[in-house]
């Protein structure tokens, strides 16, 4: 078993190496961006930020996982996570238009519009990093790299379909994104959502003004 798991293991790593290392550095990058600009954006017109946070509640509000608490918020954040992330690769499967980055902005915009709310509100840079911190530098990496391997698959079923590709090598980024998928996108989601749930929250309520 252990052998067994191994050898996949060995095998994300390498074709990770070899493939999806500079398109995830250019996925966190154009990530980072998307954040600095849109948080700018919405600073510039707090009218417009209340607004789109008025909207982004009322999407949140219809998610029920997010009325529970312990481990059932857990599992609810977790699998939320994991199939969001599993359909934004799944839009790689679609050539030509590179769909998963659109996925990558709407999360940037997200977290630039509660950032730029915190702020206009009165809450602070410190209280909104709390608050996203502490899960975020697992699960951002995790989202990052599901829209890096959906980008992966986008280019390859390109580059097949101008026959551009070497025999084999779109076979080779299923089975090297499929692994990713499974042995580091999805443990790294399981753990976010646990520290989303369980230390977050205490974090939050330590730092948030009386």
């Amino acid at each position: 078993m252990k052998t067994y798991f191994m050898t996949h293991w060995n095998g994300a790593e390498t074709y990770f190496e070899k493939n999806l290392k500079s398109t995830y550095y250019f996925c966190l990058a154009f990530f980072g961006i998307m954040i600095i600009l849109n948080t700018l954006l919405f600073l510039n017109d707090p009218g417009l930020s209340q607004s789109y946070f008025k909207e982004l509640q009322s999407l949140f509000n219809q998610k029920e996982f997010l009325n529970s608490t312990g481990v059932e918020l857990w599992f609810g954040i977790f699998f939320n996570n994991v199939i969001a992330s599993g359909i934004s690769i799944l839009l790689g499967m679609i050539p030509f238009l590179f769909l998963p980055m659109f996925s990558l902005a709407s999360n940037a915009i997200v977290i630039g519009l509660i950032g730029a709310v915190y702020q206009t509100n009165g809450f602070g840079w410190f209280v909104f990093l709390v608050g996203i911190i502490p899960h975020g530098i697992i699960e951002i990496p995790a989202l990052i790299l599901g829209v890096t391997l959906g980008v992966n698959i986008c280019f390859k079923l390109v580059k097949a379909i101008l026959k551009r590709s070497i025999k084999g090598e779109l076979k080779q980024a299923f089975i090297g994104c499929l692994r990713i998928y499974v042995l580091w996108v999805i443990p790294l989601f399981f753990f976010a959502a646990f520290v989303e749930t369980f230390l977050t929250p205490i974090l939050f309520n330590v730092v948030l003004p009386a």
